[in-house]
Order: C-alpha cells, then structure tokens, then sequence
C-alpha cells in the first residue's frame, strides 16, 4: 500500500497538470501522470547533484514551477487555439470503452507486479546499482557527490541516469529508510505505468481507425485485449529482471511509448507532447535509453518536418533542431553534470585483448538467441499487413511502419558497437546483460504485432463508411429549336 501512496500522493498529483496538457481528455493520462511525476522527479536529482539542496526542496520548485507554467498557458492561450485532441473520444461509447481499457490494463499489469512483495531484497543489479543509487538520492548533494565519485563505486556504473532512483528516494523521503523493499516497489509501479502508456497508444491506434467506419464492439474487444496483453508481454520479455528492481524494462517501456504515440499515430500536438515526455523519461533512466531516446526523437523530428517539406531551410532545419533538443535536454543536461564531475562509465576505459571479429561474432549470436521469436514474427506480420492493410493503414493517418523498425534496428546497432568496441571481456559481458540490452527491441516488436492485430479486427468488424449513393446525371437543357421537315410519306 506505501508504494501506491507514493505513486499517487508523489507522483501523479504533482504530474496531474502537465499530463492533461500534454495529452488533453484522454485516458492515457492516467498512466502518463505518475510518469510525469517521475520525469520531475528525475529532472530535481539532477539539480541536487549539479546545484546542490536536497530531493525534496528541488522536488517541490520543479513541480511547482511546470504546474505555473501550465495554468499560465491554459490562462493565456484561447482555447480554440489549443491543440485539438484527437485521441480523446468523443462520444459516451467510446469513454465507456476507454475506461473498460483502463481497467484491462491496470488487471494485467497488477498480476505480475504483486509478485514483487514476495522478492527477495539483495537481487542482483537492484540492490548494488538502484537501491544504492536511492539512497545517495535521499541522503542529499554532498553524499551523493562524493560516493559517486569513489574510484571503488565505478564497478556499480555510478554514470546510470537518475529517475528510477529519484522515485524510490522519494519513497524513502516518505516513510523513511525502515523498508528498503521500498526500492522494489516503487521500480515495478513505474515500470507498470511506463507500460501503461504503451498499452494506451495500442487503444488510440483503435480509436482513430475506427473514426468515421462505425467501429463494432468486437473490434474494441480485440484492442482492449492487446492494450491488456502488451503489459503482460512486457514483463515476461523482462525474464524477472523487471520485478527484482532493474530499470531495464522501465526505460524500454518509455521507449516504446515514445514510438507508438511519436511514431504510429497520426500527426497531432497531443501524440507529440506524449512521445516528448516518454523520450525524456527513457534518457532520464539509463545510459541506453538516451542513446535510443535521441535515435527516436530524430525520427520524430524527420516525420514532422519531412525533408521534402517546404520553407526556408534554415527554419525547417531550426525546427527539427528543437524537436530533438527539447525533449533530450534533460538527459543530455545529466549527463553532462556526470563528466563534469569526473564520473565515466566502466565499459570503455581499457583495452580488450580480444579481437574484434570475436566480439561481433559473439555478440551477434547471444543477441539472436533473444530476438529469434520477435524478429521473425514481427516481420511476418508486418508482410502480411502491408500486403492487406496498408491501404486501411493510411487511411487512418498512422505512420509509416518504417520508423519503427528504423528505431529497432537502430537501437539494435547502439548496443552491437558497444558490445563490439567495449572493454569488458565479451562472453561475461553478454552472458550477464544482452538479455536486458534487448528488451527496447523485443518489446517494440511484440508492440508492432499488436498494432497490426489492432488494424485487422478493425477492417474485418468494423462497418465500411457508407458512400452516398452517386447523384443521377442531370437531363441535357431542351433547346427549342426548329425541327426538321419530315420526308413526305406516300398513300
């Protein structure tokens, strides 16, 4: 029960504002204010190690000064020049299904999280690197300085991004240090929630293909068993990690978040806003997912402003600069703090006396063993649904399929070069993380299925618009006009 205190009391009512701006009326709000909550969370961590102060003083004046900024916008901007929002729905059925999503999800995703109470503490990488990194967090700037930059610490990656640690501390800044379990928990409800936002992507892929086609309640059924499924998918992809207190599942979840609203759905604001939080939330949380979260904000920036687009190009240029900037700041700003403080990580400071070759080919066949279901179900499906359903596909404004899988496979290649140009010996290495390094890709595949399982229920239940029937031909205006003499007929 502590733990969901937090989430809501800490979490969610501080993110409550900026969640309802970013995505308007819509029930992906839910999941995206806890979320936001941790994002601010994250962004006071930084401010304590870089400025100094405490967790909760930073806390408090960054909440403070986004929730400002948003009732100033909301006071100053008219409201039909806000954005409009297309992914909330717009008729009571629809809310009665959003809601009946809501509740799938949060089912789905509680039946694996309550596993976590039954975890046992000193759990590998949770308790050296994430509970460690809670309580520098919680113990305030001078601690947190001067542990992360003890030579002995570099074994734990003292360079690790700070929202997952930022969520715990806060925890322990609740109800003090008397339960360390804590930091477990608190992983799992961000990682639910991170998941959470991903399933209601899955819901608003559904809604706007059903726009205009008077969408049939088996094809609601369909989407909210997938938005359900895909949370369940997630932690099972975690092989456990996810409930031990690793951060890996928490950062490919926001990942994934971030493609689905920035990536599949229609150009809107709001899908924008949403994909902006979750890209700064994944650069927030690990090392990869900045690197992965700057990968998917150029794909955001090129598919909002297309090279093709017209204008002047400095502008354009200027344009795409700020989609990217923007929403990686905060994790580029962290970052930064880390190597000005003499902190690096430990996976690139010696030589390895293995060759190159060895490595890749090492690599290349531990990163298949967990990639052989996703990769080729994925794009199996996404033949097939190219083949049929393209056409429904643009119709409905989601993008391109291309960016996605751009951002797999880009993010596939981050890890292949730092496993490949890395110090630490390759088989240990692979052996101890390539099962979490891969979960971003497998996540966004199993995604991917689902988006296209969402898309063929709604071409084969749904109603085909009805076209008026084509209006006749008007009769040619009669001319009065002499007629011509008729030929004389013989008696």
């Amino acid at each position: 029960m502590r733990p969901l205190v937090v989430l809501v009391a800490g979490l969610a009512l501080p993110g409550l504002l900026p969640a309802l701006a970013a995505a308007g009326w819509s029930a992906v709000v839910v999941f995206l204010a806890p979320v936001t909550g941790a994002l601010m969370a994250a962004v006071a961590t930084a401010i304590e190690l870089g400025l100094g102060g405490s967790l909760v003083p930073d806390y408090l004046a960054v909440a403070a000064t986004v929730n400002i900024a948003v009732i100033a916008w909301w006071v100053t901007t008219r409201r039909d020049a806000r954005p409009r929002n297309i992914l909330a729905p717009q008729t009571v059925g629809a809310w009665a299904w959003s809601v009946l999503a809501v509740l799938v999800v949060i089912g789905c995703l509680a039946a694996v999280p309550l596993k976590s109470l039954r975890v046992a503490l000193l759990s590998g990488d949770g308790n050296p690197i994430w509970l460690t990194h809670a309580l520098l967090v919680y113990g305030g700037h001078h601690e947190m300085l001067t542990s992360l930059q003890n030579p002995a610490y570099v074994i734990s990656n003292p360079d690790y991004p700070p929202l997952v640690s930022a969520a715990t501390a806060l925890a322990f800044k609740f109800y003090g240090l008397g339960n360390l379990h804590l930091s477990v928990q608190m992983t799992v409800l961000v990682t639910a929630c991170a998941l959470g936002v991903v399933a209601m992507g899955i819901v608003a892929v559904s809604d706007v293909a059903a726009a205009g086609s008077g969408a049939r309640w088996p094809a609601r059924v369909v989407a909210v068993a997938a938005a359900g499924a895909i949370g369940v998918v997630g932690f099972a992809v975690s092989g456990g990690f996810a409930i031990e207190g690793y951060a890996d599942l928490v950062w490919a979840s926001f990942a994934v978040g971030a493609v689905v609203w920035g990536l599949v759905l229609p150009h809107s604001p709001r899908a924008l806003a949403v994909a902006w939080i979750c890209a700064a939330a994944a650069s927030l949380t690990k090392n990869e997912g900045l690197t992965t979260a700057l990968i998917i904000l150029v794909a955001i920036a090129l598919r909002y402003r297309p090279l093709s687009m017209p204008g002047p190009r400095a502008r354009l240029w200027a344009e795409r600069a700020v989609f990217v900037l923007v929403p990686a700041l905060p994790g580029l700003a962290y970052a930064g703090i880390i190597r000005l403080i003499g902190v690096h990580d430990a996976f690139f400071n010696t030589g390895s006396p293995e060759s190159r070759l060895t490595r890749a080919e090492a690599t290349v066949a531990s990163m298949a063993k967990y990639l052989h279901v996703a990769g080729p179900l994925a794009l199996a499906v996404l033949l097939v649904g190219c083949w049929f359903l393209r056409a429904d596909r643009e119709r409905a404004g989601l993008a391109n399929p291309a960016w996605l899988w751009a951002c797999c496979l880009g993010s596939l290649a981050i890890i292949f070069y730092t496993y490949v140009f890395g110090d630490l010996e390759i088989h240990g290495w692979l052996a101890n993380s390539v099962n979490r390094t891969t979960i971003f890709a497998q996540l966004l595949l199993y995604t991917e299925v689902a988006i296209w399982a969402v898309m063929a229920a709604q071409g084969l239940f749904s109603r085909a618009p009805v076209e008026p029937p084509p209006a006749s031909e008007p009769l040619p205006e009669v001319i009065d006009a002499p007629r011509p003499a008729s030929p004389a007929v013989p008696f």
